[in-house]
């Protein structure tokens, strides 16, 4: 799982995905363009998922199919 985040101040996305206990590695504004992992974001809401294989094709959209599509992965 890796958190992209959109939020503008990089201190406060930090500061959330601590509070939230996020254990995965997090992707900070200034870094989407770079990591390549914006091109993926094709909603405009917040939070948006989608599940990867290891190649970077796209297995699910959406936060219930992405959860549910994971849970079959196990």
């Amino acid at each position: 799982m890796i958190h992209v985040s959109l939020d503008r101040d990089e201190k406060a996305a930090l500061q959330w995905a601590q509070k939230e206990n996020f254990p995965w590695f997090h992707v900070l504004p200034d870094k989407v363009k770079r990591s390549k992992l914006g091109k993926y974001h094709t909603s405009g809401r917040v939070p948006f998922y989608v599940l990867l294989d290891k190649d970077g094709t796209v297995q699910a959209k959406g936060s219930p199919t992405v959860f549910n599509t994971a849970k079959s992965l196990k």
